[in-house]
């Protein structure tokens, strides 16, 4: 065997391997269109049987309302033969042996053999791609139909940074073309006050990929300028690769105009509440001049009538002029009446100028309620009494001035408001003293309860009983004072009770 037929030998059975192994169909076409080689891949991809297809003409792989058509192309070709891929731009459909047609890509190669021309035809079915293909179009479609209808501006950009698409909402808004808005054009329908702090923050974002929100003015299709939020965030492929901006715009324009309509209004009514306020703390540091002036004027001329009414009770004969001395009498309680209702007054002046400080004293608890008991005791009405009960240690270190005052007040007012006993117990336990006071008097009204610790109230229920309705206010902070707390429950006609706790120490 010579030496060009052992290379000859081992070229045809190299081909043959390559032929029969191929993934891909390989006919090999004469020039009078008829198959002359199939390969098994072919064979199966047309659903003949291996060799079926040799002698046939092509044109029976080609679909029947094509088939004449390629007659024509497939003589040109041969006429003029050249590697490249068939159909170029075009989509091709073969037909297998069932009349099914298929969508496929072709490649064509010439060469010539013993004179005679012949074609290959390298074929890949593409169904799988061409139906991925038609999901990925239809997808976008719908993408692209959503976008374009959705209720809000849209705007993709590129890494380039440039505007590649907005909706029709978009062009709508600005009444222009699409192809002005591309690339950096819609930036000048931006207003120019907004300008620079668009592109700034703009520019801030898309190098720090990072979502971003603005504000700015757009000029509408009809020149008027409104205001835009913009809402922008980044774009990424499933490996995570970059593809720029996606943003939302929404018309905020009367939105805005409200708010900062709103705003103007707030501040206007904060200045003119603020005056108010000013205002009125002017007038509450003239009256509480006025009350301490007052009072203190008062008190000087109260005691001379006292000490005048004293000095005349001494001149007169008791036993001739019981008139008088009953009107003496009189004068007496109406002096003392005006003096402890100027010394309310005193005291809560004090109490609003932060004048008052806890002074504790070393004191017998159960001794100093006896007195207080024993100096309301003139208010007590007949067959009326306070009983007192007292349980844990009697001595205690707390503020007896204010202590004194508080159970003044709450006792007497008992003893007004009620017919009946009225009952004080005493509890020294854990370091607190707790005193509870229970009359069982008209009570308060309920709808007015919110309002007693209230400066000047005096329930409606109260009818000709005297008061300022002071006191009560003045009990209140003077038991916060000493780090206490009061409170009560009371039912109209029934009665009420009183309960304060103060920490004490010894």
């Amino acid at each position: 065997m010579s030496e060009q037929q052992a290379i000859s030998l081992e070229s045809e059975a190299g081909f043959k391997i390559l032929f029969e192994s191929a993934t891909i169909g390989i006919l090999v076409v004469n020039d009078k269109g008829n198959i002359e080689l199939s390969n098994p891949c072919a064979d199966k991809l047309f659903g003949y049987e291996p060799a079926e297809l040799i002698g046939k003409t092509v044109e029976v792989l080609i679909p029947i309302h094509l088939s004449h058509k390629h007659i024509h192309h497939r003589e040109g070709y041969f006429h003029k033969p050249k590697t490249r891929p068939m159909g170029l731009g075009l989509e091709l459909y073969a037909r297998k042996k069932n009349e099914e047609s298929f969508p496929v890509e072709i490649s064509l190669a010439h060469y010539e053999l013993d004179g005679e021309k012949l074609a290959v035809a390298f074929i890949t079915d593409i169904t799988e791609r061409v139906k991925a293909k038609k999901i990925i179009d239809e997808r976008e479609e719908w993408f692209r139909n959503m976008a374009d209808n959705a209720p809000v501006m849209i705007c993709v950009s590129g890494i380039n940074k440039m505007c590649s698409y907005v909706n029709k909402t978009w062009l709508q808004f600005t009444g222009r073309q699409l192809e002005e808005e591309l690339g950096t054009g819609w930036l000048t329908g931006v207003h120019p006050e907004d300008m620079e702090e668009c592109i700034v923050n703009y520019n801030k974002a898309c190098d720090a990929r990072q979502p971003f929100e603005m504000e700015f003015r757009l000029r509408r299709h009809d020149g008027q300028y409104r205001w835009i939020r913009k809402v922008v965030k980044p774009t990424y492929l499933a490996d995570h690769t970059f593809t720029g901006y996606v943003g939302s715009c929404n018309d905020i324009h009367d939105q805005r105009m409200m708010q900062e309509e709103l705003e103007l209004r707030v501040h206007q009514r904060t200045n003119d509440l603020n005056a108010a306020l000013g205002r009125e703390q002017e007038l509450n540091e003239l009256k509480s001049r006025f009350v301490s002036m007052a009072s203190h004027e008062f008190r000087t001329p109260l005691s001379v009538v006292l000490s005048s009414t004293a000095l005349i009770s001494k001149y007169i004969d008791s036993e001739k002029d019981e008139k008088i001395e009953k009107h003496l009498l009189r004068i007496k309680n109406s002096v003392n009446s005006l003096r402890s209702i100027l010394n309310d007054f005193l005291s809560l002046d004090k109490l609003e100028q932060g004048k008052v400080e806890v002074e504790c004293d070393n004191f017998d608890l159960k001794v100093f309620m006896n007195d207080v008991i024993e100096d309301v005791s003139l208010l007590q009405k007949k067959e009326q009494r306070v009983n007192l009960s007292h349980q844990g240690e009697i001595q205690v270190s707390l503020d007896q001035k204010k202590l004194y005052y508080i159970m003044v007040n709450l006792i007497s007012n008992s003893l007004k408001y009620s017919s009946a006993d009225v009952h004080v117990h005493c509890e020294n336990k854990d370091g607190f003293i707790t005193v509870k006071v229970q009359d069982f008097g008209i009570g308060i009204p309920e709808e007015e309860q919110q309002l007693l610790f209230s400066k000047f109230f005096r329930a409606h229920n109260t009818g000709s009983i005297q008061g300022t309705g002071l006191g009560l206010t003045i009990v209140k902070r003077y038991v916060e004072l000493m780090s206490g707390k009061i409170s009560f429950t009371s039912k109209s006609g029934e009665g009420t009770t009183f309960v304060i706790q103060v920490p004490q120490s010894f």
